[in-house]
This record gives C-alpha cells, sequence and structure tokens, in this order.
C-alpha cells in the first residue's frame, strides 16, 4: 500500500499580503478532478476580495526537468509586493514536483496589471 501522496496532486499555497505566508497544510487534488482548475480555485482563495481591483491569474507548466516555475513565479510575486504596497496582492499554488504553478494577481492599478499581463505575453514596453 502507497503512503506517500502523489508529488504531482500535492499542491501547496502561498500568499503574497505585504508579507509572504505559506499556507500551513499541502492539498492533495484527487486523481479526477482537474489539477489546474483546483490551483486556480486555491490560489485565488488565498487572495483577498476587494471591490475594483484587477485580476491576473497565469498558469505555467514546466516543459523540462531543469525549469524552475515555481520559483520563478515566486521571486516575480517577491518584487511587485515589495513595489506594491497596499495595493497588491498575489497568490501561488505550487505542485509539489515542481511541474505547475498558478499565479493569481489582484491589483487596484490596471495599469500594473497591464504591464504584468504584457511581460507573460513577451511584449516589450
Amino acid at each position: 500500500m502507497r503512503t506517500e501522496p502523489d508529488r504531482a496532486r500535492a499542491v501547496r499555497v502561498r500568499a503574497y499580503l505585504g508579507r509572504v505566508r505559506d499556507v500551513k497544510r499541502t492539498f492533495l487534488v484527487p486523481a479526477d478532478a482537474d489539477l489546474a482548475a483546483a490551483m486556480k480555485r486555491a490560489a485565488l482563495a488565498a487572495l483577498p476580495k476587494s471591490g475594483g481591483w484587477r485580476l491576473l491569474v497565469v498558469v505555467v507548466e514546466r516543459t523540462g526537468e531543469d525549469e524552475h516555475v515555481g520559483l520563478f513565479l515566486d521571486r516575480l510575486a517577491r518584487r511587485h509586493m515589495a513595489e506594491g504596497g497596499r495595493d497588491f496582492a498575489a497568490a501561488l499554488a505550487v505542485t509539489a514536483d515542481g511541474a505547475r504553478a498558478v499565479l493569481a494577481v489582484a491589483a487596484e492599478d490596471a495599469e500594473r496589471i497591464g504591464r504584468l499581463r504584457a511581460a507573460f505575453a513577451g511584449e516589450v514596453p
């Protein structure tokens, strides 16, 4: 009998709300559930519900074993949190194997979300 959870279906969540805060548990997504949808819901649940804020959700899947998608998105969220003050919040959901990550970003400033969206689309300002 296997006691170790499937690392591809185990999800950790981190919130960036003025400081970095890890959710203190690992979520196990059932094999018959949509993993991407469950990760999006987990990330969105960690964000504060603020009316009028803009939202961006980014789903990233690695294409090679040496890619660190969770680490990249963590650094991005930390950098924007440091610049953002009170009008920025983010949440990151990452599988335990590091193969998939979802970053949900909310900001009061529409231009800030636009810049992030453009950066992920590969557009140069």
